[in-house]
């Protein structure tokens, strides 16, 4: 199989071309995965009230995803779409326009992130200072790596978009090895602590970047023959990859600020309540990282049948995807409900945190399926360019998400803090049944019209 032929999702066996562009994908996932829970790992060892802190700082990393997710979004459904309707300029328009939004976007979540630290850590209330004290130092060290971040996505948007997905894989997991490499130089061999796993992380992410910006411009594999990384961008296409992304953008923003009131709740029963949540987090990441990973191969895969008018093949994608994830999904929930514990005391090994882990982690798995569904239908829906119906659901669940966690956790029902786990999982589960059904309804739709044409 040539290289052309490789690279185009609107012809040949579904099942082995969309694997074949997921699993570098996936592997990039898993690679970010193992250096973060190295990096927790490593940070676990100075203590709790550490780990509290990174965990704190995290999520507004994870906050800062929204703000990515408006230049490769947009790259991910323009390039694809172009790519399966054999327009190449119209996708390097678009990537033109995807990289300008990224960068302008990346300086403006950096500076944020130095300028109001502290508001920012503020926010979580943490009655112990110094963990917010290390927290505020954490974010204000990686907000210098953040702009290529932004970058990176949306290079790596590009890339797998075009049907090429190794190219981002091999940066990703050099990244990753410098990442792991240089945890337990700078924590305990130079004695950082916290301030030394802000430092591995920020130099990672730039290694990451600066690969991938030489692979894009000079690799045997990149998207385009030739190609200007800084250009000025077309403002239409401006204009619409923001018109497509917004949705997406939106959604994960809020998602991410209700995870953190969610997390200001954890943290209201104390720095060991969001320890256990960092953890417990990063060993469900199983699910949320592969899932996510797929889904970026959904969208390209997507895009591009959508691009050559390839009905069918969506329409069987979908089938074959929603399989291959519904036993992923129930892998995950036995791993959690089964060997779970063993996993949480490699990276916290406190034995009433242990003991404690055992519930939060069941509850969790509860929802695992649900959550694998939703990746199919969600990415699906954003490979056809319609990205409202999701950012629509996503949004209803996770507002209601907040005051249901509230609830559970009453002083008056009596659940404390695993009324906070059961709130996400019921949310969870909720969510992902809706965004199914929502597809396969619409998809019926789309055929029924198809069909009076």
């Amino acid at each position: 199989m040539d290289k052309a032929d490789r690279n185009d999702m609107a012809s040949g066996p579904i099942i082995r071309k969309l694997m074949y562009l997921a699993v570098p994908i996936i592997a990039s996932q898993a690679l970010l995965m193992l250096y973060n829970l190295a990096d927790m790992f490593w940070v676990g060892r100075l203590g709790s009230d550490e780990l509290a802190a990174t965990g704190a700082a995290g999520l507004y990393m994870w906050l800062s995803v929204a703000f990515m997710l408006l230049g490769s979004t947009g790259a991910s459904i323009g390039v694809s779409q172009a790519f399966g309707s054999g327009e190449k300029e119209k996708a390097k328009t678009c990537t033109h326009a995807a990289l300008f939004i990224s960068v302008a976007f990346g300086v403006a979540f950096a500076s944020a992130m130095v300028v109001f630290r502290q508001q920012m850590v503020g926010f979580f209330g943490f009655r112990e200072a110094h963990v917010a004290r290390f927290a505020e130092d954490y974010l204000a060290i990686v907000a210098l790596s953040m702009p290529l971040t932004f970058v990176s996505s949306t290079l790596g948007a590009v890339y797998t978009a075009a049907g090429n997905s190794r190219a981002p894989f091999i940066c990703n997991a050099v990244g990753a090895v410098v990442n792991m490499a240089l945890d337990p130089i700078l924590i305990f061999t130079l004695g950082l602590g916290v301030e030394g796993a802000a430092y591995a992380t920020a130099i990672s992410q730039a290694v990451a970047c600066v690969m991938l910006a030489a692979f894009f411009k000079a690799g045997g594999s990149r998207p385009f023959a030739a190609i200007r990384i800084v250009a000025a961008p077309k403002w239409d296409e401006v204009a619409w990859i923001i018109k497509k992304s917004l949705p997406v953008g939106a959604e994960s923003f809020l998602f991410t600020f209700l995870v953190m009131a969610t997390s200001r709740r954890e943290a209201f029963f104390g720095a060991d309540a969001m320890a256990l949540s960092r953890v417990g987090s990063q060993i469900e990441s199983l699910t949320w990282l592969v899932g996510g990973a797929f889904g970026t191969a959904l969208i390209a895969f997507v895009g591009q049948n959508f691009g050559a008018k390839k009905w069918d093949r969506v329409d069987s994608t979908f089938k074959m995807a929603s399989f291959v994830m519904l036993g992923y999904g129930a892998l995950v929930a036995f791993v959690l409900a089964v060997p779970g514990k063993f996993l949480f005391g490699l990276f916290l090994p406190e034995p009433d945190l242990i003991e404690r882990s055992v519930l939060y982690l069941r509850i969790l798995a509860v929802c695992q399926v649900p959550m694998c569904l939703e990746a199919v239908s969600s990415n699906t829906f954003r490979g056809l360019g319609k990205t409202l119906p999701q950012a629509f659901i996503n949004t209803a669940c996770n507002v209601l998400r907040v005051p249901l966690v509230y609830l559970l956790s009453a002083e008056a029902l009596g659940m404390g803090l695993p009324g906070v786990w059961v709130g996400i999982s019921a949310s969870s589960c909720v969510k992902g049944a809706w965004s199914y059904i929502w597809y396969l309804a619409s998809a019926r739709k789309a055929r029924a019209a198809r069909l009076l044409l």
